[in-house]
């Protein structure tokens, strides 16, 4: 019989699945199961991840959460083979990139149109202007509304700390350190592959069952694959430049384009895309 990871995660977990799939060293030695915590059901449960799904694992990868145990989490470990490692890590997060994320009331209605909410953006939907008004309109409004974004920063920091002190890895002076210099979200759940190579490789670090030299090769061939990889990059959710500016983001590009599924956009074209609920698929 096979052995199997289970990651218990996010859509995060799905990266992590997908980059042990195609590990040449873990080739007809172990395979990569993800149970999506934020989609599975009750009856999901019994009908996918019964005991037939469960009885090769051998380690699990578990997500944390904070705040008290979830059904679904119960029902994991209801499920799990007894004894087995689990790993516990933290999920990559960020809301001080995208301080205007809020209430519109038209995510609600179509949620899958642009999942992610602009508070401006929906106040200016109204507006009867042309594009060139109604973008400088957007910028002088979130401009002058821009709230503090150091204060925004150290609850971000203060929430990673929190998933940190749950886990047996820890993100958040790794994130703190890095996110300026390197681009590691593209909205504040889906992140980019440089913090899926760092979350794979301290994994596989901590993963009792591999012996230390498979450890290592394993850690090895993460940056081999993923060195071209883009991550979670079919929503891009642009940063506004003066967020950009403020928060000394090196890597940002006042002209770089955001993939949004199959368009890319550019800051501007992203925003009145947005403020006008355009239908992308036409």
């Amino acid at each position: 019989m096979s052995h199997s990871v289970l990651i218990y995660a996010n859509c995060q977990g799905e990266e992590l699945q997908k980059t042990g799939h195609y590990m040449q060293c873990m080739a007809g030695r172990l395979n990569f199961k993800w149970i999506p915590f934020h989609l599975v059901t009750e009856r999901d449960w019994d009908r996918k991840y019964g005991r037939a799904f469960m009885a090769d694992v051998v380690t699990v990868w578990e997500q944390v959460e904070t705040g008290g145990l979830s059904a679904n989490r119960a029902a994991l470990h209801e499920r799990i083979p007894k004894n087995i490692p689990i790993v516990r890590f933290p999920p990559f997060s960020a809301t001080c990139l995208w301080p205007f994320a809020g209430n519109d009331p038209r995510v609600a209605r179509d949620p899958d149109r642009y999942p992610w909410p602009d508070s401006i953006a929906a106040v200016l939907s109204t507006e009867a202007l042309s594009d060139d008004e109604l973008f400088e309109k957007y910028l002088g409004v979130t401009t002058e509304r821009m709230p503090d974004l150091d204060r925004r920063l150290r609850l971000d920091v203060a929430r990673w700390k929190a998933a940190d002190a749950f886990s047996d890895i820890a993100l958040a002076d790794w994130v703190e350190k890095t996110f300026r210099s390197i681009r590691l979200f593209y909205t504040s759940g889906h992140v980019t592959a440089a913090a899926v190579a760092y979350l794979m490789k301290e994994l596989l670090s901590r993963t009792g069952i591999l012996s230390p030299a498979l450890a290592r090769a394993a850690v090895g061939e993460v940056d081999i694959l993923l060195g071209r990889h883009t991550g979670q990059d079919f929503e891009c959710v642009p940063i506004h430049p003066v967020v950009a500016s403020r928060m000394n983001l090196r890597y940002f590009d006042p002209d770089a384009t955001y993939r949004w599924h199959g368009h890319e956009w550019t800051f501007r074209q992203y925003i009145l895309h947005y403020i006008r609920w355009t239908d992308y698929m036409k």
